[in-house]
């Protein structure tokens, strides 16, 4: 008998065995939101169907803040300034060094560079870390974060084909080479022309391309592809096929063909001024700055207007061999 996924979601918290029963079959998840309810119970809500497809008894990560991630993973932090790993339907965790290997408390952000369950990945996290946000990384089998020397006012990072990007406040974008567990600095690209320094910056993967979204609060949109062997920036006005998922949390793009629902050309994020509402903008009916126009945006009701934007791709536990 077929199951909806929403059907399948549910087993995972049924009992071991249903949850094994499940392991071999291929779920495809939309990209949703994580949110937080009252007595550890979260929720993840489909975007393109405006409903909860899933609520799930989430004990494991209770007062602990989380990054999502488009593979199915947490990142989180508890309290007591421990980081793991976390599968909100397989609740498989895995530990990362304590945060206070950094003699530090204060944490921006935690990234994750790929699904820790992938045949030969060389899983890494990336953690935006102090008052000068500087930048650090660990695997799963390390002791301690390791710091990266010569780079503060981080806004984001990313782990793109082998190497780690980090991106200033300013724009500039800085390389690092992955070498047998360590990173050495391989490049440095000038900021794109124009952007405005005092947005904020996001890096992600757009088709196999680097790309750079700047945002402010008047919920302007600026998107650079960049050259690596120029070291050159080129301004976007197209998404393409492709939907952009944009928080502080997590953002990543997707092909929209692969995710049922998912409009292509179009970013998703919060904004500012309607902090109870999730927006959806298709780039047609952008100007040429991608200037935010209320009336071509798609406006969802947020179910839970104080609970971090968590974007995720759930994905269902891998069975290991």
């Amino acid at each position: 008998m077929a199951h909806s996924v929403q059907d399948r979601v549910r087993m995972t918290s049924v009992c071991r065995s249903w949850k094994a029963s499940l392991v071999d079959q291929k779920l495809n998840f939309p990209p949703c939101l994580m949110l937080t309810k009252a007595d550890d119970k979260y929720c993840f809500y489909d975007m393109s169907k405006e409903e909860i497809f899933a609520e799930l008894d989430l004990p494991e990560i209770r007062g602990r803040r989380c990054w999502g991630s488009p593979f199915g993973w947490l990142v989180t932090c508890g309290p007591d300034l421990e980081i793991q790993l976390f599968n909100p339907l397989s609740k498989d965790s895995r530990p990362l060094p304590s945060l206070c290997t950094l003699n530090q408390s204060l944490l921006e952000k935690l990234v994750l560079s790929s699904n820790p369950e992938d045949s030969g990945s060389d899983c890494m996290v990336l953690a935006i870390y102090s008052e000068l946000c500087l930048l650090a990384f660990a695997k799963a089998d390390d002791q301690a974060w390791t710091p990266i020397d010569g780079i503060d006012g981080v806004d984001d990072a990313i782990y793109f084909k082998g190497n780690v990007y980090a991106c200033r406040s300013t724009g500039e974008v800085v390389s690092y080479q992955d070498s047998h567990g360590t990173l050495s600095k391989a490049n440095e690209f000038p900021p794109p022309s124009p952007v405005h320094r005092h947005r904020k910056k996001h890096l992600f993967d757009l088709g196999g391309n680097l790309c750079l979204a700047s945002e402010n609060i008047t919920v302007e949109f600026e998107i650079f592809k960049l050259d690596t062997h120029t070291k050159s920036w080129e301004k976007l006005f197209s998404l393409g096929d492709n939907s952009l998922f944009l928080g502080n949390r997590c953002t990543f793009a997707v092909t929209a063909a692969d995710h049922p629902g998912c409009r292509p050309n179009c970013i998703y994020f919060r904004c500012v001024y309607y902090k109870a509402y999730i927006t959806y903008i298709c780039q047609e009916h952008l100007k040429l700055d991608m200037h935010y126009d209320k009336k071509y945006c798609t406006v969802y009701p947020f179910p839970f207007s104080f609970s971090p934007l968590i974007w995720i791709i759930p994905q269902s536990q891998k069975r290991r061999r």
